[in-house]
């Protein structure tokens, strides 16, 4: 239930209710690596709308350690990279390149 309401706490532009709801259980408890992917995608979306660069790509980089397969076909996680990469937090730019670079994106 917890990856339902961060999901919709995302959804309905709420990133501090999503982010509630995201430490409210161990993501490690999801069984299914896509689908605990998945949820971090949603985690780094939360921080992404909070314009918190560093916590949005530390997301995205453990989703793709995760299931790399999920991240590099995820819309959403492909244009918060692309987002990144034009305007990387400071002293972040060859990381957030590097991640580009495994999802399938060029930055």
């Amino acid at each position: 239930m917890g990856a339902h309401a961060t999901t919709l706490g995302v959804e309905l532009r709420r990133p501090g209710e999503a982010l509630r709801a995201a430490t409210s259980f161990d993501a490690d408890a999801i069984p299914s690596l896509p689908r605990r992917s998945r949820h971090l995608i949603e985690v780094a979306r939360a921080h992404h709308q909070r314009d918190e660069g560093q916590a949005t790509y530390a997301l995205l980089d453990l989703a793709e350690r995760t299931a790399p397969e999920t991240i590099q076909y995820n819309g959403y996680a492909r244009d918060m990279l692309l987002r990144l990469a034009a305007a990387p937090p400071s002293g972040m730019r060859q990381e957030i390149r590097d991640l580009c670079t495994r999802v399938g994106l060029v930055a």
